[in-house]
C-alpha cells in the first residue's frame, strides 16, 4: 500500500503550521503501517474515507491498492463541500 498526494492536497498541507504538518504526516504513516487511526468511510461516497487528526481532517480516496490524499484541512472548512 502506498499513500499518494494530489497537487491540491500538497498545497493545502504546505500552508499549514509545520507542527500540524508533522502531526498529519505522522498519522498517515501510522495508517500506512496498519496502526489503528480514527478513520471512517464517507456516506454516499464510493471508496472515500476521512481520517481525523485533532481539529484537522484528511480525505482519502482508494485507488486500486493505494490511497490518494485528496484534501487536507481544518474541521470547520472541511465538510462545507459535502453539504
Amino acid at each position: 500500500m502506498e499513500i499518494l498526494f494530489s497537487n491540491n492536497s500538497k498545497k493545502q498541507l504546505k500552508k499549514l503550521n509545520p507542527r500540524i504538518q508533522q502531526k498529519i504526516i505522522f498519522t498517515l504513516e501510522k495508517f500506512k503501517k496498519g496502526v489503528p487511526v480514527d478513520i471512517i468511510k464517507l456516506k454516499n461516497k464510493d471508496e472515500e474515507f476521512r481520517i481525523r487528526t485533532g481539529n484537522y481532517r484528511i480525505q482519502l480516496k482508494k485507488v486500486e491498492n493505494n490511497f490518494l490524499v485528496a484534501k487536507v484541512g481544518k474541521r470547520e472548512n472541511f465538510y462545507l463541500v459535502f453539504l
